[in-house]
Order: structure tokens, then sequence, then C-alpha cells
């Protein structure tokens, strides 16, 4: 790996399971921003070479050293597998396990036909998923990373019925999916903002995941942040439809992956308002808050990495009952290079998922 995509298609030989491991043939993974991060370094802990991205899978086991598991609706997330007894686990923050297992860094990524795991790290799946047929399945590797993560955001947003808030990056996989569960299982009222080129797409099924959306100014000016924060108050007041004191949004949940998307942030809630942060922007990127605003008009201001399992499986049953559907873009394994390198340059819509083999059964 480099400071740049160097992607390729390569054909590899399946590793056999070993103890405590198992083969998963994959039907679909979901493309994550971070991937294409994942894929440019490396990073520490990350291969230097043949490094396959990659973390929201979903398959069947068809080869196992436990040959019980044979068969089994199984999904690949980030988060593998934690220790569950260290001082971090004990306090329910698995993100930060230092024994963690990750896809795809210690554990090979799901861009690919075959995966060879440890089980441990599988998240096993009700069969009544794939009740509708594998194809609703290209749905469900939403909720494994981009779901779970904006479940979690609006947890610690505390959004609730009739809130106001801005996503940032709305048209995003996060964003989106922030947007949808917000609106359709929050009932709350939703800003969209994201780049102008992205908010000139948006797809007829916009009024899903938000009620008005905005560009962020191209224009970094005194003059813009003004107008920005002014059309953002008038958009809470249209949703609020209230003729009482003019207030900004109850929360603000930012999952643009561009510094530009951290910029004047407080400017967009009310007092007492929420800031969760949950793009992560390469480099030294700094979110800006005078403390005078966070101490006097007491903001809260939090990040958050990404939901756990139950998170994934809650999602999943939102999709499942048909509260939300995720906007999904399906591609190929070839077309995953070119997909990343789309990301990188934000030109991406909504969940982008790799049709990797169709459901024909049987063992590998």
């Amino acid at each position: 790996m480099g400071s740049q995509l160097n992607l390729v298609c390569r054909t590899i030989p399946v590793r056999q399971p070993e103890p405590g491991e198992a083969v998963v043939r994959l039907y679909y993974s979901g493309i994550c921003r971070s991937d294409a991060c994942f894929s440019i370094g490396p990073e520490p802990g990350y291969p230097k070479h043949d490094h396959i991205a990659g973390h929201e899978g979903i398959g069947r086991i068809v080869r196992a050293y436990d040959a019980s598991l044979i068969g089994q609706l199984v999904a690949i997330r980030y988060l593998g597998s934690t220790c569950q007894s260290c001082s971090y686990c004990l306090r329910g923050l698995l993100t930060s396990c230092p024994f963690q297992l990750n896809a795809p860094k210690q554990v090979s990524g799901t861009f690919k036909e075959y995966a060879t795991v440890p089980t441990s790290c599988l998240v096993h799946l009700p069969e009544a998923l794939s009740n509708e047929g594998t194809d609703m399945l290209q749905y469900y590797t939403a909720a494994l990373c981009s779901g779970s993560t904006a479940l979690m955001a609006l947890k610690g947003a505390k959004v609730g019925p009739e809130h106001v808030i801005v996503v940032v990056g709305v048209a995003g996989g996060i964003g989106n999916m922030v947007g949808m569960m917000a609106k359709q299982v929050r009932h709350a009222k939703v800003i969209g903002i994201d780049l102008s080129h992205k908010i000139d797409q948006l797809p007829p099924s916009s009024d899903q995941f938000g009620d008005i959306f905005l560009s962020v100014p191209t224009a970094v000016d005194a003059e813009s942040k003004v107008e920005h924060a002014n059309a953002i108050i008038e958009a809470c007041r249209k949703l609020r439809g209230d003729s009482g004191v003019l207030r900004g949004a109850d929360s603000v949940i930012i999952c643009g992956s561009t510094p530009d998307a951290f910029r004047n942030v407080h400017d967009y809630v009310c007092d007492g308002g929420r800031i969760v942060c949950v793009g992560a922007p390469g480099g030294d990127t700094h979110l800006s808050v005078p403390v005078k605003d966070l101490i006097e008009r007491n903001l809260k201001v939090s990040g958050n990495l990404m939901g756990g399992s139950q998170e994934a499986l809650q999602v999943m049953e939102y999709i499942r009952s048909g509260q939300i559907q995720p906007d999904v873009t399906l591609v190929t394994l070839d077309d995953v290079p070119t997909q990343m390198q789309n990301m990188v340059d934000c030109r991406t819509m909504g969940k982008v998922v790799v049709a990797i083999q169709a459901d024909s059964g049987g063992c590998l």
C-alpha cells in the first residue's frame, strides 16, 4: 500500500479453516469510506501488501472445523471480537478493547468470494432475514457498520419525536441512515446538509431521510457563514411551525468526512443542543467550539465510532419490518477499485453494496 489507492482484482486460493475458524461464502458486502482509508498507507496494524478491505459482509458458512456450523447465515463486521474482560469492555466501550479483532485489519476483509475467519468474529443472523430471498440481504449489509453507527449517533444525540436535527453528510452511507431512522423510526424533523453536487442529485426517495436540504457553502468568509447559519435557523422555524423564539436545531450529527463538515457546527444548534461527531476526516482535522459558547449555551459535544452487534441487529429489524429501506447501489467486485476512488472523491450517494455471489446452497 502507498499514499494513493492501488487496488486490483486477483484470484487467490481459499485458506482452509483451522480450529475455531470457518469459511464464509459471501453474497454481499457494503463499501464504507473507511475501507478506502484502510487501503492507503498502510495505517498501523494493517498489512503492507495484499490487503483486502471490506467489513460489511453477509453470507453462509460453507466449511468449518466445527461441521455443525455449515449452512448458517452470518455477517462479518469491523468489530469482530473483543476480550469481554478488560476495563473498557466491562464499561461497554468495546471499540477501545486492546485485544479486539477487526476486519479488515487482523482479519482479512470481505471484498472476495470466500472469507476464512475466526468463528468468534461472526455475527449469527436470524434465518428469517433470508425468507424473502437472498436479494434482500443486500439491504441488511447497510446495518452492519453504517446503520449501527447511525443508530448509536441518534442515541448519543438523544433524538426524539418532533426534534429538529441537522445531518451533515446526509447523502452518504451513514448520513442517509441517520436521516432515515431519525424520520421513520424516531419521528424527528431532519435538515440534511451536503455538498452542492450531491444535493442536486438527491433521489426521489429523499423525503424518506430529510425534510429540508441545504448545500454546504463553497465560500468560507464571514458573510457566507452567517447566511448558512440563518438558512438553518429558518429551516428550523419552518419545521417547528411555531412563532416562538427562533432557535437552532436540537442536535447536529456530523457524518461528513471532510474538514468542511466540522466547520461552525455550534452555530447549527440551539442552547442545550448536542453535537455528535461520526465522520472521521483524515489528517489533523479539528472541531472548534468557542469555550464561551460551550459553557454559556450548555452545549454537549461527543464522538461516536460505531455501534455493536445488537445495534446492527436492531437496524436489520427496522429494515425487515419495512420501517426503513436503505438507498442501495449495487456494483460488482470488479467495480470496487472505481467505487473506492469515488468515495475518496466524495462522488457516491447512499449505500454502495457489492453483489458477490448468489445463494446456491451447499458446501465449498
